[in-house]
């Protein structure tokens, strides 16, 4: 990989882990606060609790996202970004383009999410 196509996808991961982070921390401060009061009605309950188990679910797949983009930063520094962790092929940049922490081709991918069902 070029060096002006390591530094586009650098600066690429660097904000996609600035916008993450940022999600981060807003679903931290909202599940911190708890509940804006004791409901009056059990359906308010049911609803305080539906909203604060999907900030936790969502809290939980960007922290793996966050995790992810990570390890892309590190394999950009250490020359071993874009290769394929299961086949050893180059990921192809168009990929990378829409998902740039992407450890797989589409085709590892695709045969790992069938192997895990």
């Amino acid at each position: 990989m070029k060096k002006v196509e390591k530094e586009y996808f650098l600066k690429l991961l660097e904000k996609e882990k600035e916008k993450i982070s940022k999600n981060l921390s807003y679903a931290r401060e909202v599940i911190e606060r708890g509940e804006k009061g004791v409901p009056t009605h059990i359906a308010d309950y049911g609803t305080d609790e539906f909203e604060k188990d999907l900030e936790v679910g969502l809290s939980n797949s960007e922290s793996k996202i966050l995790q992810a983009v990570d390890i892309a930063i590190k394999k950009i520094k250490d020359g071993s970004y874009g290769i394929c962790e299961g086949c050893g092929k180059q990921i192809p940049k168009e990929r990378l383009k829409v998902i740039p922490y992407a450890r797989f081709c589409i085709k590892c991918q695709t045969e790992r999410e069938k192997s895990e069902k």
